[in-house]
């Protein structure tokens, strides 16, 4: 039985989605070995987890990108939105970076 197509690039239904979910779920997976490798970025199978999570990281953001250029989303509003998120999360940062330099 064929699908439909629909969320797929191309799809006139949400194009894109399939494809968005499915980079998501790669990076998902490089952070899961991540953490099962305490942070060792050389994986059991040999593999380089810092340079898997580069190429992943860049295909979700093309994914991203393409899901925001062709679905009617608001790109300013995405931006404005990343924006703040992304000072919170650095702010966050600073604060427990903080915090461990005032551990004696």
């Amino acid at each position: 039985m064929k699908g439909s197509g629909d969320f797929s690039i191309g799809s006139a239904v949400w194009p894109g989605i399939s494809k968005l979910t499915e980079e998501c779920g790669e990076v998902m997976q490089v952070c899961g070995k991540l953490v099962g490798s305490h942070g060792e970025v050389i994986h059991f199978d040999g593999s380089d987890l810092r340079k898997r999570m580069q190429e992943e990281l860049a295909d979700l953001l093309a994914a991203i990108e393409f899901v925001v250029a062709v679905n009617p989303l608001d790109y300013d509003a995405i931006a404005a939105r990343r924006d703040e998120k992304l000072k919170l999360f650095h702010a966050w940062h600073d604060a427990d970076i903080a915090k461990e330099e005032q551990k004696p």
